[in-house]
């Protein structure tokens, strides 16, 4: 029984593993950068339907981004569609992949400057 148990738990623990996630960002996730965000780049292991992505301020302000793209990929670029000022932001994300279930996440940055005009 003891071995049972443990298969199942390798083979749950596989399962839960094989879900693909975001892989890498620009910003990168507790980045600091100094240029303008123009966009938030969104890379995942494998293929997903991007379904939404939320940017919002240090106060839990929403910023208006560009609505996400329909198409099914790996790699994704949602447009900033206002100017970022100092501060902390942290960008909400959620995906459906290729076996059909739904991932989610977030991360945070930092704008060290404004953004000119």
């Amino acid at each position: 029984m003891k071995n049972l148990v443990g298969a199942l738990c390798m083979v749950f623990a596989s399962l839960a593993a094989a879900h693909t996630q975001l892989k890498s960002s620009v910003p990168a996730p507790k980045g600091t950068v100094a240029a303008p965000v123009r966009e938030i780049e969104l890379e995942f292991g494998g293929d997903v339907r991007l379904t939404a992505v939320v940017l919002t301020d240090g106060q839990g302000g929403q910023k208006k981004v560009a609505d996400v793209p329909t198409k099914v990929a790996s790699r994704f670029a949602v447009a900033v569609q206002e100017d970022l000022g100092p501060g902390a932001y942290t960008v909400t994300w959620r995906a459906v992949g290729a076996d059909t279930h739904v991932v989610s996440g977030d991360f945070a940055f930092t704008v060290s400057t404004a953004a000119p005009r």
